[in-house]
């Protein structure tokens, strides 16, 4: 009878080992999987660059203020200089709406114009910092717009995206103003800007006047 329990303790401890082995194994063999899916390569996704809309003359676009088309378009590619500041203007665009939205209509509304049109100007810039001292900018580089056809638009009043403006000392970053106008703005010969006071950041004195250039479209 001792014999006979002495050797089903042998099975019974045999047994436990053998289970325990077992589930050594699966443990590291899963521990082994999850690394291996931890550490494989994740496809690359490729991110597509920004394209901005309306490049052509009579294209129609989407937009939160309502479906613009593209009426006049003039890349100048030219530089104002209002040392230390550099304004590169790239493109000038001249866009309406006949389909306002509701947040269009708002922003119309906010500065006294007609509610049903939309009429606006867009310049994409890029603004450059060439001094060793930060820049204060107010709210923007450019005071005031006089388009060919008699308007004069004030950025402080028509600007779509209001917002304080500076640069750090050598920064270059992109600028975009869209300003809303009080009338249709079709064949402009050309758009003079004014651009604003320049300041130091640091000590808020002048480190430019204003200046006026004209350009062509």
């Amino acid at each position: 009878m001792k014999k006979i329990f002495s050797f089903l303790m042998i099975v019974w401890v045999c047994v436990l080992v053998s289970a325990c082995s077992s589930q050594t194994k699966s443990e590291t063999e899963s521990k082994a999987d999850s690394e291996k899916n931890s550490t494989a390569p994740k496809p690359n996704v490729e991110v597509k660059a920004y394209k901005e809309p309306l490049n052509r003359v009579g294209e129609k676009a989407s937009h939160p203020l309502g479906i613009f088309v593209l009426n006049q378009l003039s890349e100048p590619n030219m530089k104002i200089e209002v040392s230390p500041l550099h304004i590169q203007v790239e493109r000038v665009k001249v866009v309406q709406s006949t389909e306002v939205s509701d947040l269009g209509k708002y922003n119309l509304k906010e500065r006294g114009l007609n509610t049903e049109k939309m009429n606006a100007i867009q310049l994409t810039t890029t603004l450059e910092n060439t001094s060793n001292q930060p820049l204060d900018l107010g709210k923007g580089p450019i005071k005031t717009l006089i388009l060919s056809n008699g308007e004069q638009v004030e950025v402080s009043k028509m600007n779509a995206d209001p917002k304080d403006w500076s640069l750090k000392a050598k920064e270059k970053t992109k600028f975009t103003l869209i300003c809303f106008l009080s009338q249709d703005a079709k064949d402009l010969k050309y758009v003079k800007v004014i651009t604003d006071v320049v300041r130091d950041q640091t000590t808020k004195k002048e480190v430019s006047p204003p200046k006026t250039v004209e350009i062509k479209m």
